[in-house]
C-alpha cells in the first residue's frame, strides 16, 4: 500500500513538472523524425525490404538517444530532488520500507515512460491506413523490446540520483550507465576468444533491440533485461540503506 502511495504521489508530480513535458516534446518529436526518415527512405524504388516499424526498432543509434536522454532526464529527480530539499531524511524515518521507497518511483517513472511511447501507436494506424495491415508481430515485439530496455535503465538511472543530491550529476551519472550498458556489447567485436565474444553477443543491446525490431522474442533477451532491472533496483535499495544508516 505504501508502495502505490509513494507511486501515486511521484506520478503526479512528473504533470506539475516542466521537464516532464519537455522530455515527452522532445522524445516524440525525435521518435517522428526518425519514423518519418525511415518511412521516405522504404518507400523509394531500390530500398531493402523490410517494414517500416521493424527498422524504427531496429536498434538504430535515434533509437539510443531518444530512448537514453528520456530515461536520464526522467529519473534524475527522484531521489537526487528528495536529498536536496532535505525530505529524504523524513521519509525513510516514516513507516514506509526503503525497497517500498525505491520501488515506488520506479514505478512512477516507468509509468510515465511508457506514456512516452503511448502517442506513437498513431505510427500503427498511419501505416494501416495508408500502407496497407502491417504484421502486428513484428511491432508488439518492438514495443516489448523497447519497454525492456527502458525499465532496466531506468532502474540505473534511478542508482544515478540515490549516489547525489544533483540533479544535473544524476542525470549525467545515469546517461553514462545507460551507454556503458548499451556499449558493452560492441566490444564483441574487438575480442578473439569464442567464449568471451559469445558472453558478449548475448549482451549486445543493438543486436538484441534488431530481434526485437524483427519479432524474434528471444527469452535469453528477456532474461537479460529482467537481471539488469533486478540487479539496478538491488543496487540502488543498497545505497538508500547506506544514505540512511550515515
Amino acid at each position: 500500500m505504501n508502495l502505490l502511495t509513494i507511486a501515486r504521489r511521484e506520478l503526479l508530480a512528473y504533470f506539475y513538472s516542466p521537464i516532464a513535458y519537455v522530455v515527452l516534446a522532445l522524445f516524440l518529436l525525435i521518435q517522428g523524425i526518425y519514423f518519418w526518415l525511415f518511412l521516405t527512405f522504404l518507400s523509394q524504388p531500390g530500398a531493402p525490404p523490410g517494414a517500416v516499424m521493424s527498422y524504427f526498432f531496429g536498434g538504430t543509434i535515434l533509437f539510443w538517444m531518444s530512448t537514453i536522454f528520456s530515461v536520464s532526464l526522467l529519473s534524475m529527480r527522484l531521489l537526487a530532488e528528495e536529498r536536496r530539499s532535505g525530505t529524504f531524511e523524513t521519509l525513510l524515518t516514516a513507516p514506509v520500507r526503503d525497497i517500498e521507497v525505491v520501488l515506488g518511483k520506479y514505478l512512477a517513472c516507468l509509468l510515465f515512460y511508457l506514456l512516452l511511447w503511448l502517442p506513437e501507436v498513431i505510427y500503427v494506424a498511419l501505416l494501416w491506413r495508408f500502407a496497407g495491415r502491417p504484421d502486428l508481430g513484428p511491432i508488439a515485439a518492438g514495443y516489448l523490446g523497447a519497454f525492456l530496455v527502458g525499465a532496466a535503465l531506468m532502474s540505473f538511472g534511478l542508482l544515478a540520483s540515490a549516489l547525489t543530491r544533483n540533479q544535473i550529476i544524476a542525470a549525467t551519472l545515469a546517461f553514462v550507465f545507460s551507454w556503458a550498458l548499451v556499449l558493452v556489447g560492441v566490444a564483441q567485436d574487438f575480442v578473439t576468444s569464442q567464449s568471451l565474444r559469445d558472453t558478449l553477443g548475448y549482451v549486445h543491446m543493438f543486436k538484441l533491440m534488431e530481434d526485437f525490431g524483427r519479432g524474434i522474442v528471444d527469452t535469453r533477451h528477456v532474461v537479460f533485461l529482467l537481471t539488469l532491472t533486478v540487479l539496478g533496483l538491488y543496487a540502488t535499495t543498497k545505497v538508500v540503506e547506506l544514505k540512511k544508516g550515515a
